[in-house]
C-alpha cells in the first residue's frame, strides 16, 4: 500500500482525471454496498479510503456531473419546499455505490437527514479550533463561492463547471442562507457551531466518534472494528488540498471553454479565410 502522504495529484484527486460517466443515478442506481460510515473531508476521508470505504465527497461531481441534479432536488425540497424531502430510497439512488459520505458541501447540509436515513451507520466528528477553521473556510470555500474568475469560467463551460457552481450556490443560499460573500462570512461561525451541535444531538452516543487529529489509527480503527493499517495516518493540510483542487478545476474549466470557443471559431476563421482568398485572387 502506498504511503498516503506521498501521493501524486492524480492519486489524490482521481475523480478530476476520469472521463465523465454520465450516470443518471435517479434511474440507474440503488444501494449496492451498505452505508456504514459518515465522516469529514480530507485526512479522515483519506483514512476511510485506506480502510476500504468508498467515500463520497463533493469532488465526485467532477466524474459524474449529473449528480448535481439530484443534490439540487434535495436542496430545493429541504430549503424551498419544492417536492418531497429525500427518503432513504432517494439517498440510496444518489449514494448507492458509496459506503461513506464526507461532510463537505453539499452533503453537510443533510447531516440529520443522513443520520436518520441510515440508523446503522457510524458518524465520525472532527472539530477544529473555530478560528483556524474559519480562516481556511473563508480563504477557500467562501472565496471560491463568490470568485468572479470562477463565475466567468463557469459561464464559458456549461457542461462541467457551471452545474457544479450552481449546485454549490444552492448550498450557500440554502444551508447558510447567504446571498453574497459578506453575508456568508458573517454567518460562517454560527453555521459551524450549529452543525456540530446538531450532529451531537441527533447521533446516538454509541454511533459517534469525536476524533482528534494526532490520535492516529487507534481510536478510528477501534471504532470501526478494523485492523490498524501498516501505513502512516494521512496528513492533509485543508487549505493546501482545497487550493490544489480549485486550481485543477479552474484549469479544466478553462480547457473546456477553450475547446468550446475553438469549435465555433475555427470554422468561422476558415470561412473568412476562404472569402479573403477568393476576393484576393479575383
Amino acid at each position: 500500500m502506498p504511503n498516503p502522504n506521498k501521493l501524486t495529484m492524480k492519486e489524490k484527486h482521481p475523480e478530476l482525471f476520469m472521463p465523465q460517466t454520465d450516470i443518471d443515478r435517479r434511474h440507474q442506481h440503488e444501494r449496492i454496498v451498505p452505508m456504514e460510515r459518515t465522516g469529514r473531508y480530507t485526512a479522515i476521508q483519506a483514512a476511510l479510503n485506506i480502510l476500504g470505504y468508498n467515500c463520497y465527497h463533493s469532488s465526485v461531481f467532477f466524474s459524474n456531473i449529473r449528480d448535481c441534479d439530484m443534490w439540487n432536488e434535495a436542496m430545493d425540497a429541504k430549503y424551498l419546499g419544492q417536492g418531497p424531502r429525500f427518503t432513504r430510497a432517494d439517498w440510496d439512488q444518489l449514494l448507492g455505490s458509496y459506503s461513506a459520505v464526507s461532510a463537505d458541501p453539499p452533503a453537510v447540509a443533510f447531516a440529520e437527514d443522513l443520520v436518520a436515513a441510515y440508523p446503522e451507520a457510524k458518524v465520525i466528528l472532527v472539530e477544529r479550533e473555530i478560528e483556524s477553521w474559519y480562516r481556511s473556510f473563508d480563504t477557500n470555500i467562501i472565496a471560491a463561492q463568490w470568485s468572479p474568475l470562477i463565475s466567468f469560467v463557469s459561464e464559458l463551460d456549461p457542461w462541467f463547471l457551471r452545474p457544479v457552481r450552481r449546485c454549490h450556490r444552492r448550498w450557500a443560499t440554502g444551508w447558510m442562507a447567504s446571498n453574497d460573500r459578506v453575508e456568508m462570512q458573517e454567518k460562517a461561525r454560527r453555521a459551524y457551531r450549529d452543525h456540530y451541535a446538531l450532529v451531537r444531538r441527533v447521533t446516538p452516543k454509541d454511533r459517534l466518534l469525536e476524533y482528534k487529529f494526532g490520535d492516529g489509527w487507534g481510536p478510528l480503527c477501534g471504532f470501526l472494528a478494523k485492523p490498524v493499517p501498516d501505513v502512516p495516518f494521512p496528513r492533509v493540510n485543508d487549505s493546501e488540498a482545497l487550493q490544489e483542487l480549485l486550481t485543477i478545476i479552474i484549469k479544466r474549466g478553462l480547457y473546456n471553454a477553450f475547446k468550446r470557443v475553438l469549435k465555433f471559431a475555427l470554422p468561422l476563421a476558415l470561412l473568412l479565410l476562404g472569402i479573403w482568398l477568393y476576393y484576393r485572387s479575383s
